[in-house]
């Protein structure tokens, strides 16, 4: 799974660097595996007994002439083919849209399968946005529309709000990756230029009944930021999304169509989002299948049953990359001062950093989280850091992240590699790949965020 595995191994300069490593590596993939889209897909729906069954929800099969599928995200493809093996006499067709890149075997007849843009929109997604809202709004009142939503889905499935371009979507959303803001933030203002997201799918589905399987890559796992909130009510206003943009200085900056759509909602001359409440009446379930928890609750399994003491910190941080850098380098030297007994110590960390983009370079959050973190533990035998996105894709890099122990920073000396320079350009994947220590995995069609881990063997 972490296509590297021998090379990051033997990047250790001492055995208890080399064996820190494995153990590191053993959890990430041990994380991976426990958010298998298929498997965590098959374990929450099944047919028993007259029923569907989804998670801790139960739906009369009488009430159901025959169901419709949307799956989106990252994790879409392996979703729809779980709900297929589940589903199957029931099925009458579906939708998929997937990232561009993405191998498909032949699914079934009955889906039509969409290649789109991410991370941001472009116009196979526009096209593919369009024909979901085709296929929706057609729907009988006696179908069921099951949705499977997982990490990505907001910008490969985009339909800007009337009078907005698709380029203005883009070019906004780039604007607040760039900018720093977290992803709360940034699905803020997706909803309110948006035709589909923010439980406005629900409301434009004739459909008596809408089920979502969601897996989470949002920290706290809010319904209305996971996916955009495609089908779940919206506490945020369009007021909240000029405030976003004001915050970080980039209204001005922002297309002229976005700001005419926004201040036209806050005067009540544009439709507001579904409010809490306001889909009460409809037939709606949503199901969290799979987060972040699962992903680093595997992860503590994995380093508990070799004897190292492991607890999991946080599963929604949020933050700065340096700042959770800082945090795993003091973590990484309080296990190694403090604690002197047993087979070792290990922190574990989940959630999604912002990093601000000031330079050119490549690298993502998960690379500048470690890189912050090099001179930090420099000299620490038997310690590693690592960050991982476990979508396998850590920014404009190949990489899914990177792992690095005490010894790091001296072989980045000897090859002449000052840090501060690298993390000026935001350029952390030029800094790993020239000392071989990125995470490569590949796409890995999942996505729950990020895992950080601190490890230190005796």
């Amino acid at each position: 799974m972490i296509k590297n595995y021998g090379d990051l191994v033997r990047s250790g300069h001492s055995a208890p660097d080399r064996r820190a490593r494995r153990l590191c590596l053993a959890a990430l993939e041990a994380a991976l595996n426990a958010v298998d889209p298929y498997r965590c897909v098959r374990s929450n729906l099944s047919i028993a007994r007259g029923r569907i069954l989804a998670g801790n929800r139960s739906i009369s099969i009488s009430r159901v002439s025959g169901i419709r599928v949307l799956a989106v995200g990252k994790a879409s493809l392996r979703m729809a083919r779980a709900a297929l093996s589940a589903l199957e006499p029931l099925l009458i067709g579906g939708i998929v849209l997937a990232p561009k890149g993405k191998h498909c075997r032949t699914i079934d007849g009955r889906f039509e399968v969409h290649f789109t843009g991410h991370p941001f929109p472009d116009s196979a997604g526009l096209r593919a946005s369009q024909r979901v809202m085709d296929e929706i709004t057609k729907m009988a009142r006696d179908e069921l529309l099951l949705c499977l939503i997982s990490g990505g889905a907001s910008a490969l499935l985009p339909l800007p709000a009337e009078g907005i371009r698709l380029a203005d979507e883009i070019a906004i959303t780039e604007q607040l990756v760039k900018s720093g803001a977290s992803i709360h933030e940034i699905n803020t203002v997706r909803r309110h230029i948006s035709e589909l997201k923010g439980g406005r799918l629900v409301e434009l589905c004739p459909a008596s009944i809408v089920l979502s399987l969601l897996i989470s890559d949002v920290p706290g796992n809010q319904l209305h930021d996971i996916g955009s909130g495609l089908t779940a009510e919206d506490p945020t206003t369009f007021r909240d999304a000029v405030d976003v943009l004001r915050g970080y200085g980039i209204w001005r900056a922002a297309p002229s169509r976005v700001r005419s759509h926004l201040l036209n909602g806050i005067r009540g001359l544009a439709r507001e989002t579904p409010k809490p409440g306001k889909l009460r009446g409809r037939n709606l379930h949503n199901v969290v299948i799979a987060d972040n928890r699962t992903a680093c609750k595997a992860a503590n399994q994995t380093l508990s049953e070799a004897g190292i003491s492991s607890e999991i910190f946080t599963t929604s941080a949020e933050m700065d990359a340096s700042d959770m850098g800082s945090f795993l380098a003091t973590a990484s030297d309080q296990m190694t001062t403090r604690h002197k007994t047993g087979k070792g110590r290990a922190v574990i960390a989940g959630g999604e950093t912002t990093v601000r983009v000031h330079g050119r370079g490549k690298g993502g959050r998960n690379q500048e989280t470690v890189l912050s973190a090099v001179e930090r533990i420099a000299g620490l035998n038997g310690v590693v850091v690592a960050a991982m996105g476990t979508d396998g894709v850590d920014g404009n890099s190949n990489a899914a992240g990177a792992i690095i122990d005490g010894n790091t920073f001296f072989r980045a000396k000897r090859k002449g590699l000052v840090i501060d320079d690298y993390i000026r350009r935001n350029d952390s994947n030029g800094f790993f790949r020239a000392i071989k220590d990125c995470l490569i995995t590949g796409p890995t069609g999942t996505n729950v965020g990020d895992i950080y881990l601190a490890l230190s063997v005796v």
